[in-house]
């Protein structure tokens, strides 16, 4: 099985990553710098996750990276497509329309994303995403996702670093034996944060950010 979480989402259900959640989560891998936390919230079977790493780049990058929706497709694990519905960088408001790439004989899947983007008086950055029921057509050949959410989060801890977090839940819907899942569930967000620093270091420079995280 390919993708059950995808960029911004990357990338469900559920996914507020609840303190107490938090508190309770399992270290299920740290390696190469990157640490991913898996729990449960007790109403659903599919792990949650929380993953997170350091940069060495300016925080600004980070975030112009994430927010440069139309190339994920290069970098982030399994993404099939994705396409900017509406953007208004003065609220902060976006949404997205993406396909996963699932192996055959799955289907592949796909989803509607509502996202905002948010910037603290500390300066921290959040990028929060939610699957949406409508605001796009169903395709009979994809399974559409509606139970999504996720967040990342951005920490500047220096000129050139910057701290990135990635919060989120996924239920691929069909049938897709839920021990597997749980098990990807560990190791696409530590591919995804992976690629994204080898994406960084391709990538030097980056678009201003939107006028709602200035």
């Amino acid at each position: 099985m390919k993708n059950v979480l995808l960029m911004l989402c990357a990338v469900a259900f559920a996914a507020t990553a609840q303190p107490t959640s938090i508190q309770n989560a399992k270290l299920s891998l740290h390696k190469n710098n990157i640490k991913v936390w898996t729990y449960q919230n007790q109403n659903n079977p599919v792990f949650l996750y929380k993953a997170e790493t350091t940069y060495d780049v300016p925080m600004e990058q980070a975030v112009s990276l994430i927010l440069d929706v139309e190339h994920a497709v290069k970098w982030v694990p399994y993404m099939g497509s994705v396409r900017v519905l509406s953007r208004d960088d003065s609220k902060g408001d976006f949404t997205l329309y993406m396909v996963l790439d699932f192996p055959f004989p799955l289907k592949d899947r796909d989803l509607v994303v509502q996202g905002k983007m948010i910037r603290d008086q500390h300066g921290q950055i959040t990028i929060k995403n939610k699957a949406l029921q409508k605001g796009y057509p169903l395709n009979p050949d994809y399974v559409r996702l509606t139970q999504y959410e996720g967040d990342w989060t951005f920490q500047r801890l220096g000129d050139k670093k910057v701290k990135v977090s990635t919060y989120g839940y996924a239920n691929p819907e069909g049938s897709i034996p839920l021990t597997f899942v749980n098990m990807f569930v560990q190791q696409q967000p530590y591919q995804m944060l992976q690629k994204m620093k080898q994406q960084l270091n391709q990538q030097p420079f980056f678009n201003p950010l939107p006028e709602a995280l200035k």
